[in-house]
Parts: structure tokens; C-alpha cells; sequence
């Protein structure tokens, strides 16, 4: 089975995105990781949403380092009308189905490059919650990287508390017991 690392990043309270993207969650420290493990990939999964954004740069342009990297978009949905979508905006990305049932085979025959570092058969997701839920339930051995950033979002789409505030925290402990992750935090 091939090596599967989800990313995903949130802040304290719980929210993957401020103002629907995850850039406003990430810190420098989380996007100097994310590069990192980006470029390791042979492969990258992402999700319909985060494909058809017109913010958001294109993965894999000619000249940039993930230039040959293939970028897979998992769908639940028609993948010929996503494949159309994805072609009238010009990026070279692979609309691929998927049910609950077919997901491992769907990423064990996704295509990859062959350059990476010692061969090694990486695929990295970086899609929403949605889909990196989906795959961490149903393929086996996937792994789920956390980064949980130090910032507490508050947007209309916040879901855990009605608190208006930014709030600059700095990390002061990390402690675990048996699964459980514990993060002490104090205001910078």
C-alpha cells in the first residue's frame, strides 16, 4: 500500500479556515513544513474546491519545483464535468472518482513521478476537512499530520465560539498521555 500523509492545519479553536482558505489558519512555521513535504510527494491529492479556486496558485506550473508532480482532485461527483472545469481553467489536473468503497484503489493507482528522493511513493493530500476525513477513515495506514496553529479565528463561519478577538499566543509545553496531545499556551 502506498504511503499516504494527509495535511491538514487548524487553529486552537477548531477552524480550518478563515474566510474559507486555510492561508488565513497557516503560520510561517506550517507553510515552511507544508513546502517541505509538498516537494517530497510523488503525488498530490486535493479536493474539488481547492482545485477550482482562482486564488490559489497552480501546483504544479511549468517551473515551479512541482512542475512534474501529478495533481490528482478526488470527487464524489461526475469527474468528466470536473475534468472540463479543470481544463477551461487551464490546470493540469486529474479528475478522479471515488465512492467509500473504491478509495484505495483509486489512490493505489494514481500515477506518480518517478524522481523523488531514494524512489520513495509518497502521496500528500492537502484538501479541507471533507475529504481528508474520507481518506484517513477508509485507506488503510493513512496518516494524518496535524498542525495546529497558535491563532483563534473568528470569521461568520466560526463554529466554536462567538467571541470577537485575536489573541497572539506563543507555546510554552507540549505534553502527551497515552494518544492525547496537550498544548499549554500563554498570550505573547
Amino acid at each position: 500500500m502506498r504511503r499516504l500523509i494527509i495535511s491538514l492545519v487548524q487553529s486552537i479553536n477548531g477552524s480550518f479556515a478563515q474566510d474559507n482558505w486555510s492561508t488565513g489558519v497557516s503560520t510561517e512555521a506550517d507553510f515552511r513544513n507544508f513546502i517541505a513535504l509538498r516537494r517530497r510527494a510523488s503525488a498530490l491529492i486535493i479536493d474539488r474546491r481547492t482545485a477550482l479556486n482562482p486564488q490559489l496558485p497552480v501546483i504544479n506550473a511549468p517551473g515551479k519545483a512541482l512542475e512534474h508532480t501529478p495533481v490528482h482532485v478526488l470527487t464524489e461527483s461526475d469527474p468528466d464535468l470536473l475534468a472540463r472545469q479543470l481544463g477551461d481553467i487551464g490546470v493540469d489536473y486529474r479528475a478522479r472518482q471515488f465512492t467509500r468503497d473504491t478509495l484505495a484503489e483509486v489512490v493505489a493507482s494514481l500515477a506518480t513521478r518517478a524522481d523523488t528522493d531514494a524512489g520513495e511513493d509518497l502521496i500528500v493530500c492537502e484538501s479541507g476537512p471533507n475529504l481528508a476525513f474520507r481518506l484517513l477513515e477508509h485507506y488503510p495506514g493513512a496518516e494524518l499530520l496535524l498542525s495546529i496553529s497558535p491563532r483563534y479565528i473568528h470569521t461568520a463561519g466560526s463554529h466554536f465560539s462567538g467571541l470577537q478577538a485575536d489573541i497572539e499566543l506563543r507555546l510554552i509545553e507540549v505534553r502527551t498521555e497515552d494518544d492525547q496531545v496537550f498544548l499549554r499556551y500563554r498570550r505573547a
